[in-house]
């Protein structure tokens, strides 16, 4: 099957669509073209298209029972191909064509079945298309309080739409409601708001229906001239597209009007050639109105015979067309479909109440949410003003040590300038004054002398040593690791202990002076420690360092200590250590136990 051929199909439907009520002939042309290529290519939609548009033309034509037959047809061809659109198309096709019979309840009963569908599909034009042929079923009957509640049903959607030829006919089906409750105005309003679609949409064949409207408008409100005018342009459109049922209405009509104007013979001509033409469409209603009007005339004429004649068949005709059991049918529909409605609406009324426990559900959960989210921020915001305090203290503990070491410094250089400017240089002077005593009287006494003097320079040279590791000038000169070397250099000149020094890749420029200085603090105490309290004769001290830290190893051979109640008890040497491990943000451990020495490991982080 080739698309291009199914494509040929639809662009023809479309023709069809907008020619049937411009011209019949054009668009029979189309449903035949149709019809010829969906044969060809063995194409059952194509078929069943083209076979429900011959049933919608014979409809415009007047042949309803050709159009009934041809939509028969489509259902059967729609219903096996379960195409829902185009079956609720045929269904309301053939309603139309059992109401234009007289066939109420099959009427109803295929305009529900159409409803229903296009409800499923949420076709909004074709649910009000529905709405209002079910109300010119009700209409016809004079049930004109239903025939208004589903009229405005389909008003309501149509109202919300564009323009749409599908939806005219509500128009004129309000505004005949309308006329027959006596609201003329209302009606023509309406009439005038279709006619307006109907040029809008360049449909002309509707335009009959609304002149027919406006025509009974006018005859009810006196104005009978104009009441023709309208009746025979409406007989001009109907006459173009052959409208054979809508022409037996309209000379009716006409005769009704020469009846009243007592112009007897013109009326029965109208009357006769109205039920030519609605006997030759099989339409009932028509033939029923024409027979009873017939009647009427012939009575008012004077002609009981002819008058019983026209009355008897307008019974018969009526008894055929609505019976008991066609009503109780009628109402079992329209039961039926109240009874959906409810469903429906039941259906929907539990979707509301699911849609409202879904709502609160999600409402619960919403506000369990924000509650656990609130107790999460509020848990969050105190960890963080406690993260807050705990920095403000480590900052002020900093701070205070800050303030400390740089107290302790500037009292040790206090001391240094004291004893180097003060004590050192009093001391030489005295060396200087006690060196220009020679040649005394005694060898005793230049022994003594001798003596003296020997202390004086060790005196002096013990100052400047103290002096100088309280002030290491060296320090700011030579840089940290010079300072170093010579600090344990003088350590070792002792005796006393000897001291193994290995710096490696130490760069001078990782830290600022002060650094430097706390470093050197640390480990000149550790030195003074494995001095006074240790006892040990060896001491090995390592400096090295990579990018992210400097380390610092120091171990000695001495006696050993308990960690533990060492820092318990507060000794100043450890405190001062951790002081200022703690000021380069390092980390300190001190590993030591009685008689295997001391192990001191200082890390402080470059980043």
């Amino acid at each position: 099957m080739s698309k291009s051929e199914e494509s040929t199909v639809d662009f023809y439907n479309q023709k069809f669509n907008e020619y049937q009520r411009l011209n019949i002939d054009t668009a029979k042309l189309y449903i035949d073209s149709i019809l010829i290529i969906s044969k060809k290519i063995n194409y059952t939609k194509g078929i069943g298209i083209a076979t429900l548009n011959q049933g919608l033309l014979e409809n415009i034509k007047g042949n309803y029972l050709t159009a009934r037959n041809n939509n028969e047809k489509a259902i059967n061809i729609f219903t096996a191909l379960k195409n829902d659109s185009l079956l609720a198309k045929a269904n309301s096709a053939l309603g139309v064509n059992h109401w234009q019979l007289g066939e109420y309840d099959k009427a109803l009963q295929c305009h529900f079945k159409a409803l229903k569908i296009n409800e499923q599909l949420k076709l909004k034009n074709e649910i009000a298309a529905n709405y209002n042929h079910i109300s010119m079923v009700y209409q016809s009957q004079d049930k004109l309080t239903l025939a208004e509640e589903f009229a405005n049903k389909s008003m309501q959607i149509v109202s919300k739409l564009s323009p749409n030829y599908n939806n005219i006919s509500v128009f004129h089906n309000l505004a005949n409601i309308k006329g027959m409750q006596g609201k003329y105005k209302e009606a023509l309003a309406l009439d005038s708001i279709g006619l307006k679609w109907c040029e809008q949409l360049n449909v002309e064949f509707n335009k009959s229906m609304f002149y027919d409207n406006i025509a009974n408008c006018f005859y009810y409100s006196g104005n009978i001239p104009m009441s023709i005018q309208y009746h025979l342009k409406a007989i001009s459109i109907d006459s173009t597209f052959k409208n054979n049922k809508q022409l037996g209405d309209t000379y009716c009509s006409l005769g009704i009007i020469y009846e009243k104007l007592g112009d007897y013979t013109k009326a029965i001509h109208y009357f006769k050639m109205s039920l030519d033409f609605c006997k030759e469409t099989g339409y009932k209603i028509g033939v029923k109105n024409v027979y009873e009007n017939l009647s009427d005339l012939y009575f008012k004429m004077n002609k009981p015979a002819d008058a019983y004649f026209y009355l008897k068949q307008s019974v018969a005709v009526k008894d055929s067309i609505l019976n008991a059991a066609t009503e109780q049918k009628i109402a079992e529909l329209q039961t039926l479909f109240d009874t959906e409605k409810k469903k429906q609406e039941i259906t929907r009324q539990s979707l509301i109440i699911s849609r409202r426990n879904i709502l609160l559900s999600a409402l619960i959960f919403i506000f369990i949410s924000a509650t656990i989210s609130f107790a999460l921020f509020y848990n969050r915001k105190k960890s963080e003003q406690e993260r807050k305090l705990q920095e403000e203290l480590l900052k002020e503990e900093e701070k205070r040590t800050d303030a400390i070491l740089k107290s302790e410094e500037n009292e040790r250089q206090r001391l240094a300038r004291e004893l180097h400017d003060g004590v050192g240089q009093l001391l030489t002077a005295t060396r200087l004054n006690l060196s220009t005593l020679d040649n005394l009287s005694s060898t005793e006494e230049n022994n003594k002398l001798k003596n003296s003097l020997n202390i004086l320079d060790d005196s002096i040279k013990e100052i400047r040593n103290i002096s100088h590791n309280m002030v290491p000038d060296i320090l700011l000169k030579s840089g940290l690791k010079n300072a170093l070397i010579d600090f344990i250099a003088r350590i070792n000149q002792t005796g006393k202990i000897r001291i193994a020094f290995e710096c490696i890749s130490f760069d001078e420029n990782s830290m600022d002076d002060t650094s430097k200085l706390m470093l050197y603090r640390i480990i000149q105490e550790t030195v003074n420690n494995a001095l006074k309290y240790a006892e040990a004769d060896h001491l090995n001290i390592t400096l090295t360092a990579d990018e992210q830290e400097i380390s610092l190893l120091m171990e000695d051979n001495g006696k050993g200590f308990d960690v533990k109640e060492a820092l318990a008890k507060g000794g100043i040497g450890l405190k001062n250590i951790q002081l200022r491990t703690k000021y380069l943000k390092g980390k300190l451990e001190v590993d030591s136990s009685i008689a295997k020495g001391t192990t001191i490991i200082v890390e402080i982080p470059l980043t």
